[in-house]
């Protein structure tokens, strides 16, 4: 016989299988994408600490060069190490077929500015200037490839993070869909199970409830009750209908009984029934300055201070323009710098017309010309080397010149910074890194192409013109 608690036990059984699969199921999809998504933002991660540990690894070393102090030294080899460690989990997290050949090429850059780096810091302990001079700058210009390449992968990764978002978004909907039709079914067939399962068990019942209530009230000659089922229910169907048989078998023999011996026992008849639910490194390098104020040392203050404002200011935000006399000042401090570590061998002019200084330009704009000149055209230079800085008004724009004396370039080089589609070619210390992205600032911020012009002859000097419009001076009538 199958009783009712068996079959409530397997509907209940079944009902929770469904819903704890259709649970698991929702689970392991969701578990699948979050995975995908923490693997995909991992690789953005991974990226992003390449670059800043490839710049950190520059910065502790040119620092290492300036101030020769073995704690520069030391952070240099704690950021190479972390380099070579990032540069690892490149092959299992990042390299997969389609970006096999550029994530290769990527690491060999990381190695050639670990080779660089080492090299410049190798030549720099045993005297040779000159060699680790070019060292250095091929140091800086592998860092500017590292930055280009990260971030052209990261554009990658952003196109394939766009495929993947809408096939996510798509299954999401999907997934959508198909739990809330499978949660309805769910519900609809419970429904009607239970439905089902509850007259098939109150209508027996109900059958029987009559019966019994036709018996209570002497009816003992009502219909036979018909029952197909094979648990209690049917078992009391069959001893219900039994137990009237004998019922009306019982009262007939009772009757004719009594009617026998109606005389005699009728008192005993009678008696029977009668029973029935981030400001720290700022800081910190303040109270360097101070500290050598009040010690005596206005040089080491000097440079300290300098050094303080070229780091507040080339971490500023970069979206914001500045003025002209700010580029000037941190160019200043640029050039007390150079000055402090080169001594006579440089000298440096500002001669910038009052008219000039209020004039918006983006930010970061004549440190990296200047860094350019410094690096590409004067250090290489075996004589004095001298540059300037020159503004004036001229008619509708300002022009601002960027005048060395250095070794100058030659014109395939030079013309290749004038014309964006074609690659640029370098030779000797002419690489012209960072020139393209300040130039395609310029060009953004002042929506016009003709802002950069470059004059250079071998062994002559160099001269960067830029020309910028008048009326991005504050306070001009033609400010917009």
């Amino acid at each position: 016989m199958n009783k009712i608690k068996t079959k409530l036990m397997l509907f209940f059984v079944l009902l929770f299988l469904t819903l704890n699969s259709l649970s698991l199921f929702l689970f392991i999809n969701h578990k699948q994408t979050v995975e995908q998504y923490d693997h995909i933002l991992n690789r953005f991660f991974l990226l992003n600490d390449i670059s800043q540990i490839s710049n950190e690894a520059y910065d502790s070393m040119n620092t290492y060069l300036i101030k020769k102090t073995p704690e520069d030294l030391e952070q240099f080899y704690e950021s190479r190490q972390q380099l070579k460690l990032a540069q690892a989990r490149l092959d299992t997290e990042l390299m997969n077929a389609d970006n096999y050949v550029i994530v290769k090429n990527y690491q060999r850059m990381i190695e050639s500015l670990i080779e660089e780096s080492d090299m410049t810091i190798g030549m720099f302990m045993n005297e040779e200037i000159e060699r680790y001079s070019v060292r250095q700058a091929e140091s800086l210009k592998l860092l500017g490839f590292i930055q280009e390449n990260t971030l052209n992968i990261v554009n990658d990764e952003l196109t394939q993070f766009h495929s993947y978002y809408e096939a996510m978004n798509h299954r999401n909907h999907y997934m959508q869909s198909m739990g809330f039709a499978m949660f309805s079914g769910t519900f609809f067939m419970g429904f009607l199970f239970a439905l089902l399962f509850s007259n098939g068990i109150t209508r027996p019942i109900n059958r029987l409830t009559a019966a019994a209530r036709e018996i209570a009230s002497g009816k003992l000659d009502g219909k036979e009750l018909v029952s197909y089922r094979n648990d209690e229910l049917g078992f009391l169907t069959t001893t219900f209908n039994k137990m009237r048989k004998d019922l009306v078998y019982l009262v007939r023999q009772i009757k004719d009984k009594s009617e026998q011996d109606k005389l005699v026992k009728e008192i005993e008849l009678k008696s029977l029934q009668s029973q029935i639910n981030p400001h720290f490194l700022f800081n910190t390098l303040n109270t360097i300055a101070k500290l050598a104020y009040i010690e005596g040392s206005e040089k080491v203050y000097q440079l300290i201070n300098s050094i303080s404002k070229l780091l507040r200011y080339n971490l500023s935000r970069i979206e914001e323009p500045v003025l002209l006399e700010d580029e000037i000042k941190v160019v200043e401090e640029y050039f007390f710098i150079q000055k402090t570590r080169f001594g006579e061998r440089v000298n440096f002019s500002v001669n910038v017309d009052s008219s000039c200084r209020k004039l918006r330009i983006p930010i970061l704009t004549l440190q990296p010309l200047v860094e350019n000149a410094f690096i590409h055209g004067i250090e290489p230079l075996e004589k004095e080397g001298h540059i300037e800085i020159e503004a004036y008004i001229d008619n509708q724009d300002v022009l601002i010149k960027i005048r060395d004396n250095g070794i100058g370039m030659i014109d395939e080089v030079r013309l290749s910074f004038l014309d964006p589609e074609k690659k640029q070619v370098s030779t000797g210390h002419s690489t012209g890194l960072g020139l393209g992205n300040v130039i395609r600032r310029l060009q953004l911020y002042y929506q016009r192409e003709d802002v950069f012009t470059i004059y250079s002859r071998v062994h002559e000097g160099t001269v960067i013109e830029l020309r910028l419009p008048k009326s991005r001076i504050e306070g001009d009538d033609g400010d917009v």
